[in-house]
């Protein structure tokens, strides 16, 4: 069995604003300024401030048509990969063995890099990160491991079969979620599958 990775990403805490929205908010705030003290001050700023008014538009128009090329931001850092294999599962350095693993749930697994996230008309990217991934691993110890993941067209868990179904006939990935992983949603082929599923079970001896 062939093992598959994915790229471990960190978030980072806290709240982040982009530079270009900073500059934004930062023109905003000064062509309000501007119009307060000439209208509630009657200061004169000989014409400025129509020049300023057409390029804050110019900016903001380009900005919002901008966000639908851009890709969102990774807020955090890459930290090793997510290695699944056939009797163990690394996170980064910390291996886990098949046999000490009671549960994998993935908890968010349908972000991939380059996908159209928003249609709204706003000022963030509308081009996926690919990096709001997050499994959860459950040891039966109790103790659970949480990461986050990149996924992209050529490395996602839709192309992981094998090992996904190895790890469902090992008792720690349901049925659903399998079918949901590998993106199996025709009744057709969930037949199918589940044949082929049963055909390839490992035969045991009894005795």
């Amino acid at each position: 069995m062939t093992p598959r990775s994915l790229k471990i990403f960190e978030k980072k805490k806290g709240i982040y604003i982009s530079p270009e929205n900073i500059i934004a908010i930062s023109w905003t705030i000064l062509i309000f300024l501007i119009y307060y003290l000439k209208y509630s001050f009657e200061f004169y700023f000989d014409g400025w401030e129509t020049v300023i008014l057409i390029f804050w538009l110019i900016y903001i128009v380009g900005l919002l048509i901008s966000t639908f090329f851009r890709y969102q931001r990774a807020i955090g850092k890459y930290n090793g990969k997510l290695i699944f294999q056939q009797d163990q599962i690394q996170l980064n350095n910390q291996v886990y063995n098949i046999s000490e693993i009671a549960k994998l749930d993935f908890i968010h697994a349908y972000d991939i890099r380059g996908m159209f996230v928003n249609y709204l008309i706003e000022f963030a990217p509308h081009l996926s990160n690919g990096l709001d991934n997050e499994l959860v691993l459950i040891l039966k110890n109790g103790e659970k491991i949480k990461c986050n993941f990149l996924q992209t067209e050529s490395e996602r868990l839709k192309h992981f079969k094998e090992v996904l179904t190895h790890y469902h006939k090992k008792g720690i990935i349901d049925w659903l979620q399998l079918l949901n992983l590998l993106d199996i949603q025709d009744y057709n082929k969930i037949q199918e599958f589940k044949k082929e599923i049963t055909l390839h079970k490992p035969y045991i001896k009894n005795g």
